[in-house]
């Protein structure tokens, strides 16, 4: 086999199990003591519990119970996006990316003795998200001001 075709199907073999591994991770979710789960070092998550400035958003302000329903059923408004788990102030939705199908996991944790929803939004492969995750939240923070 010549050098060249050796040399791509080397590589073509290390991105594909790259990628297997990838698909297989499992995403670090969920909350403990009203914290998320600390983003991954890739620059593709945004979290209101996150003390790094870079992937710090702020939580969205709420008044009432009726207020945290009404951002749960926005964020499940939004297109491609699936519930995934809920009770009583947490929520896990997955939403795909428009072409490729990529899945990202939204999370929403309410205090109502803060009045806040803390918000995490990650990719769950891949290293920049080009801000989609930001995006993603400060439009669902939009949303939920219009609503008003």
């Amino acid at each position: 086999m010549p050098t060249n075709i050796r040399h791509i199907a080397h590589a073509a073999t290390a991105l594909l199990i790259c990628a297997l591994l990838s698909a297989c991770s499992a995403p670090q979710l969920g909350a403990d003591s009203g914290k998320f789960q600390a983003c991954p070092a890739a620059p593709h998550c945004v979290s209101s519990t996150e003390n790094n400035s870079e992937k710090y958003i702020a939580p969205i302000s709420v008044k009432s119970q009726d207020d945290w329903q009404r951002l749960q059923n926005l964020l499940l408004a939004m297109p491609r996006t699936e519930l995934i788990s809920r009770d009583t102030h947490y929520l896990h939705a997955v939403t795909s990316t428009a072409i490729i199908r990529y899945k990202d996991d939204v999370e929403l944790l309410y205090t109502p003795s803060k009045n806040t929803v803390d918000v995490r939004s990650s990719s769950r492969i891949g290293y920049y998200d080009f801000e989609v995750n930001r995006q993603r939240i400060e439009t669902l923070r939009s949303e939920f001001q219009r609503s008003k």
